[in-house]
């Protein structure tokens, strides 16, 4: 065999092996298969739901404003005949005041009978009317005992008090006292995991009853169709 037969026979392997790595590097830069990341798009979260601001800024005084003036409750009460606390009519003034506070029928069972500029605890104690927090205790006491601790409502400030003020709020920026159950909204974006994506939900029904259970078995009538 001649020398230049062999010298052919030893570069030919070397083309293939460039042309091999010439069609792969062609194929990764093609991406066939791109990457698909199990973590799905970010939700975006309403200014509502990180907003620190109280819900509710109620007066923390006993004032009330008709058009541009602003008096004192015990202002035009001094010179209104006062209203026996038995009685159950409906109230001539503040029609715009619609009381829905469950069994809580009465205004003076946190109003006071003689001096509009306090609310009434029990025994016809004074309760100041920046202090509403107190007069919510007298019906609502294991409530009241968690919101002393924090585990209800709602902490604004540090954490860490060498750091800055810590302030709670009052039940009142949250709750309207007339009608404290809070309105139906719409749920906020539910955490989503790995290779599950964003979860789909379909809302909160106006009429869901918390203590009615659910039918598990599908094959079972609904609870609206049961007698």
């Amino acid at each position: 065999m001649s020398s230049s037969s062999a010298g052919g026979s030893q570069v030919r392997p070397a083309y293939w092996v460039a042309a091999v790595l010439v069609v792969t590097g062609a194929v990764l830069a093609s991406n066939p298969l791109p990457f698909r990341s199990p973590v799905s798009d970010a939700v975006p979260v309403p200014a509502s739901a990180t907003d620190t601001t109280p819900v509710r800024r109620p007066k923390l005084e006993p004032s009330y404003q008709v058009a541009v003036y602003t008096y004192r409750c015990s202002d035009c009460h001094a010179i209104i005949a006062q209203r026996n606390p038995e009685t159950y009519r409906a109230a001539t003034q503040h029609r715009e005041i619609q009381l829905e506070h469950g069994i809580n029928t009465s205004c003076f069972n946190c109003h006071h009978p003689s001096n509009r500029d306090v609310f009434v605890g029990d025994g016809g104690v004074e309760i100041p009317w920046n202090q509403p927090q107190l007069l919510c205790a007298k019906c609502h006491g294991p409530v009241y005992r968690d919101w002393q601790h924090g585990s209800h409502g709602r902490t604004n400030g540090h954490w860490d008090t060498s750091r800055g003020t810590q302030t709670r709020r009052r039940c009142i920026e949250c709750h309207d006292p007339h009608r404290p159950p809070f309105p139906g909204l719409p749920p906020a974006p539910a955490p989503h995991t790995l290779r599950v994506g964003v979860p789909a939900h379909s809302g909160h029904a106006a009429s869901h009853n918390p203590l009615r259970l659910e039918s598990v078995n599908r094959d079972l009538p609904p609870a609206s169709a049961a007698p």
